[in-house]
């Protein structure tokens, strides 16, 4: 709303950062980082959407946490990706190494990847039904994720869920989910999630709506699969 945002006009359809925002809606990651901040306490947080566009805008670029910030200040097109109006201020630069160690420490690269594929897919941008492999061997900062910590996930999709279908999860589900990580028998951590999720599964299904259904549908699958 911006009278300032006129100049956005500037930047040509043909641009990266314009592609790029066509084909991602970024604003996944509020979602997966939604546990990692409190709405109650402490100064507003910058939201995750904007400092993950930052990251990427690092990678694209080649520029440092400074740097990014810096140019960003006064790129026009950087402060368009990033929803920002034209006078409004950037985060400090060590923000986003705080973002990086703090806020993304459960959530992998896998994941980060894998929705913004999924997107690209829907989309129709790739369309190809091969998979092309290479093999080089690089050593990748990426969690592998154990079973324990998918049925994790598959909660938490059920409890979103829930949400959408009822405004909020109702009170005869279990939303305080096992720390599987204090368990050190892998097995007995496998075990104790698998309960778990079957009993999420079993109280969720009466408030079951669509976003519910599919959700409950694709936990199951998976808890099918040996």
């Amino acid at each position: 709303m911006s009278f300032y945002s006129a100049l956005y006009e500037k930047i040509p359809e043909t641009h990266l950062l314009r592609q790029i925002d066509k084909a991602v809606d970024f604003s996944f990651i509020n979602d997966l980082l939604e546990e990692k901040y409190c709405k109650d306490f402490g100064r507003p947080a910058k939201e995750p959407e904007m400092m993950l566009k930052l990251l990427l805008l690092e990678r694209l670029y080649a520029l440092s946490n400074v740097k990014v910030i810096e140019e960003g200040t006064y790129n026009l097109a950087f402060l368009w990706f990033l929803g920002l109006n034209p006078e409004d201020k950037l985060p400090d630069a060590s923000l986003l190494a705080k973002f990086r160690t703090q806020r993304l420490q459960e959530v992998t690269l896998d994941e980060v990847l894998c929705e913004i594929v999924r997107q690209c897919v829907e989309s129709g941008i790739i369309k190809s039904t091969a998979l092309s492999v290479d093999a080089t061997h690089i050593e990748a900062n990426c969690t592998k994720k154990v079973p324990e910590r998918i049925m994790k996930h598959l909660a938490k999709r059920i409890f979103k869920a829930l949400k959408a279908d009822n405004e909020a999860v109702p009170e005869a589900v279990n939303t305080d989910i096992p720390d599987y990580t204090q368990i050190e028998d892998h097995q007995e951590a496998k075990a104790t999630m698998k309960q778990y999720l079957e009993e999420v599964l079993e109280a969720a299904a009466p408030y079951a709506g669509e976003n519910t259904e599919k959700a409950i549908s694709e936990a199951q699958e998976v808890l099918s699969d040996e």
